[in-house]
């Protein structure tokens, strides 16, 4: 574990040696007389920082070494909360503040020499012990000197690709698809890693299986799980009716026999634990003959206590050699290696037929010279020989783990944070590790992109698992896999990074810790909060301590937006309670950079303290707040800022909004309740990357579009008219210079025709239409567009009754939708058009002469027929 606590250690006196370094920490020093003591820590913690290196390259086993490392991951821990609030002092230098804090000035003073003692007992003790020799080599040299696009090319692996289980998938469908006098269920059970959750979503996704089961869902299961809930995401899935009015768990099972009784269904409960669990859900379910139910548990023990029939118990079995073999060559993105047999025969064996492992293991690979798999090999122990089990995927994943670069290990682990099969959105994720400080500025980079490529680089090592893919954004969000998620939390839990407060748990923490989880439990019996900071709430109810500013002094991250507060059992006034007191002393957690508060209807206003925080990068309230506050354009670090409900409840601009010179993110902005002047100073926003604004209107037009024009960063524009407006297209033909990157845009209201300059959008991929009333003039200039990959045409978006995709257009085009189209009575694809479509989702729209041409889209994979589809001919 030497490795993990070195990142760790050297990450955070990377960012202690960032806030000691710096003119205004030196004229705060003098001030408290402690300017030499300053200075001293800042050399011995460089000095540190350099032997940290040395400690994490040798992967040194020593426990003397091992005790040094944490002494100084410890120590830079307290010189890290003393320079927090020491910080404070930076910005209240005035005469009448030194004199009113005389007290306070002493302690910090005091605090900082202690500390200056403790750094220096704690370099004498490696000079003592002569515990690190910077001349030793790092075993990362060759890594690091890999390339870095050979390296990603060869990392990346679907797991739809996983070999070995085309038997398996045909043996499965043959089971469902057998016919059955009762409500059929199927167990696929094995290890974990295994590939059941890849083997089932294969086997759901066939096409027979499509056309057998109309009414479909998948749902993974965690280990602590809530059923009510569960039940509610099936119903989602399977039915097209809202049952927002259900209270109780008996209304939830009728509901969904009412819907399932005459139904072809196949449902897919991925991941299940226990029998209680299967107890719980399987009730729900109606045994009618044409019903089945897909089970993956890695406890096969669960599987025979729960299923009368073991015909249908299907139990995964490992990979046979020459299975792992060709699924090791794939992740290597080697043909042959015959000139190294004898090591990866090695590496099979050990791997023991686990898919989880031989990915892990070839990701690893893909890394390293030719030279390096020997030495590899010998690292990986025995123990995969002998016993492939979960420990033995651990090892594996360990070593993944000790080769990543430093930076990565402290984001890494700051997965486990998240609840398991918790689906992590990437901006989330990234905005979050900034606030952390995590993320290392790089020249000619903002610090979102250099966060992007963390994310992608752990994606690449199959460390984070896929599970959102846009068209255009790249991964939108993650998964941890289970396995994994319990080697992070073992890791954090012993480097005492994080405390996961789970299930129905009232505990008090043991003190220190840097991350506090809450996944489940209502109260938290603590007194010592000083150290924690981020603080974030998964389906869980907000304690009172959280909305304590007194207890959490130095925390950073404030991460409420999946907490219960609309809880339709349990009381949750409390918690709703909780959450209000957190926005109104929001001021007073002055060291936040990341705030994340869930949906309140009843929440209008924000304090004016909000000013306080001038760290504050991401600030993302989904409320019924329809006016920024004034001083929110203090704010100059803010990086992210969105503020309002859902539907239309948008806020308006402040004046003075252009001095927030940061922003990246801009969303929910109300225009027409804003000064035209104010909507000017948009231009000034020149980092800008995504911009939502709503309710448009023709006095903010000139404006609008003039300040359009200087965003040379925008990606995403989103832009929804006011809903009186009538005819307004060409309001957007004044933008002189339409920004050359921009890839998506949205429009809603009654436009009329395109902006003109649509068509010299080049890099634009992705166009979404409500209620523009465009007529075929526009169909053809976006059938023009050469990177062109989504299109959605929504309500009243087009107004003509036949519309023909042309030949030879839509080039790229991957994805095509047309919702609501009560005009539109015929669709035609000519011959040669849209040669990359694979997705057409068709709904609300009669079609009543059909559609024409579908046999000209040679890659058409998916056609989707929602509700309100009546096809006279196809």
């Amino acid at each position: 574990m030497e490795a993990t606590a070195a990142s760790l250690a050297k990450t955070t006196v990377d960012g202690v040696l960032q806030k000691v370094t710096g003119i205004a920490v030196d004229e705060v020093a003098r001030m408290l007389g402690v300017r030499q003591d300053v200075w001293y820590i800042r050399g011995e913690m460089e000095m540190m920082n350099s032997f940290l290196k040395a400690a994490e390259a040798r992967e040194n086993d020593n426990i003397v070494v091992r005790t040094w490392v944490r002494q100084v991951k410890d120590l830079a821990y307290q010189i890290e909360d003393c320079l927090e609030e020491f910080s404070l002092h930076l910005e209240n230098r005035s005469l009448f503040y030194r004199l009113r804090t005389l007290s306070t000035r002493r302690r910090i003073a005091s605090n900082i020499r202690d500390i200056r003692a403790k750094v220096q007992e704690v370099s004498q003790r490696n000079l003592r012990y002569n515990l690190i020799k910077l001349s030793e080599s790092s075993s990362n040299a060759t890594f690091k000197d890999a390339n870095l696009a050979t390296r990603m090319d060869a990392l990346v692996l679907e797991e739809t690709e996983l070999v070995g289980q085309a038997k398996p998938k045909k043996d499965l469908i043959e089971m469902i698809t057998e016919k059955n006098e009762d409500r059929k269920v199927i167990w696929i059970t094995g290890m974990g890693g295994l590939g059941k959750t890849t083997l089932a979503k294969k086997v759901f996704d066939s096409p027979e299986l499509r056309n057998n089961f109309p009414c479909r869902a998948w749902i993974s299961i965690s280990q602590t799980f809530d059923p009510d809930y569960l039940l509610r995401e099936i119903l989602k899935q399977i039915s097209k009716n809202k049952h927002d009015e259900i209270r109780t768990t008996e209304e939830l099972i009728r509901c969904m026999g009412s819907e399932l009784k005459q139904s072809a269904y196949l449902v897919v409960l991925d991941d299940l634990w226990t029998t209680k669990a299967w107890d719980n859900i399987e009730i729900a379910f109606p045994k009618n003959e044409i019903g089945c139910i897909v089970v993956t548990t890695r406890n096969k023990d669960v599987a025979d206590r729960c299923n009368w029939d073991l015909k249908n118990i299907y139990e995964l079995k490992l990979l046979s050699n020459e299975s792992s073999r060709e699924l090791l060559l794939r992740k290597v993105r080697r043909s042959d290696v015959t000139d190294l047999n004898d090591v990866t025969d090695k590496i099979i064996k050990k791997c023991g037929g686990l898919p989880l492992a031989i990915v892990t293991i070839g990701g690893l690979l893909a890394t390293k010279s030719i030279n390096e798999w020997k030495n590899l090999v010998e690292r990986l122990g025995s123990e995969l020989e002998t016993n492939p089990s979960t420990e033995a995927i651990k090892e594996i994943l360990n070593l993944s783990y000790y080769d990543l670069p430093y930076y990565l290990k402290p984001c890494l682990l700051y997965l486990s944070i998240f609840p398991e099969d918790f689906e992590i959105q990437r901006s989330r994720l990234i905005y979050r590790w900034m606030a952390e400080g995590f993320v290392r500025p790089k020249r000619g980079m903002t610090l979102e992109e250099v966060a992007e490529g963390y994310f992608y680089e752990l994606i690449n090592r199959n460390l984070i698992q896929p599970s959102n893919v846009g068209v255009d954004e790249g991964i939108r969000s993650c998964r941890v896999h289970d396995i994994m998620r319990e080697l992070l939390v073992a890791k954090s839990i012993e480097e005492n990074l994080v405390f996961i407060m789970e299930e129905q748990e009232n505990m008090t923490p043991i003190d220190n810790f840097r991350h506090l989880a809450i996944t489940g439990s209502k109260e938290m019996r603590t007194t010592n909060l000083h150290g924690v900071r981020s603080v974030s709430i998964f389906h869980a109810h907000v304690p009172s301590v959280i909305s304590t500013p007194s207890k959490l002094k130095l925390v950073k991250v404030l991460d409420l937006g999946d907490a219960k507060i609309y809880d339709e059992e349990l009381d949750d006034t409390e918690s709703r309670n909780n959450v209000k007191q957190v926005i109104g002393h929001l001021g007073q957690f002055k060291h936040l950079k990341y705030v994340f508060i869930p949906y309140l209807n009843d929440i209008n206003r924000l304090p004016n303290s909000l000013g306080n925080l001038r760290d504050l990068e991401t600030l993302e309230m989904r409320s019924g707040i329809t006016t920024m506050p004034k001083n929110i354009i203090k704010l100059h670090n803010l990086r992210r800022l969105r503020i309002g409900g859902f539907g239309y409840v948008e806020a308006a601009l402040p004046k003075g909004i252009g001095n927030l010179k940061e922003l990246q993110v801009l969303k929910r902005v109300n225009l027409g309740r804003s000064h035209r002047r104010v909507v000017g100073e948009l231009a000034q926003l020149r980092q800008l990357r995504k911009l939502h604004v709503g309710n448009l209107g023709r006095g903010h037009y000139e404006k609008f579009s003039s300040s359009i024009s200087e965003l040379s960063s925008l990606r995403s524009l989103t832009i929804r008219l006011a809903e009186s407006e009538e005819a307004a297209g060409g309001f957007l033909d004044s933008v002189s210079s339409p920004p050359d990157h921009l890839r998506s845009i949205k429009l809603r209201g009654w436009i009329g025709k395109l902006p003109v300059w649509v068509s010299s959008l080049y890099n634009l991929a992705k166009v979404n239409l409500w209620e523009t009333r465009l007529d075929d003039e526009a169909i053809v200039v976006l059938q023009q567009l050469p990177n062109l990959l989504l299109l959605r045409l929504g309500p009243v978006s087009y107004v003509g009754a036949k519309l023909t995709i042309r030949s030879a257009k839509f080039s790229k085009l991957e994805q095509l939708y047309f919702w609501w189209l009560k005009n539109l009575e015929e669709l035609v694809f000519e011959e040669g058009t849209s040669p990359e479509l694979q997705t057409l989702g068709i709904g609300d729209c009669e079609l009543k002469s059909g559609i024409s041409g579908a046999e000209h889209l040679p890659k058409l994979k998916k056609l989707i027929l929602y509700s309100g589809v009546s096809l006279q001919q196809q």
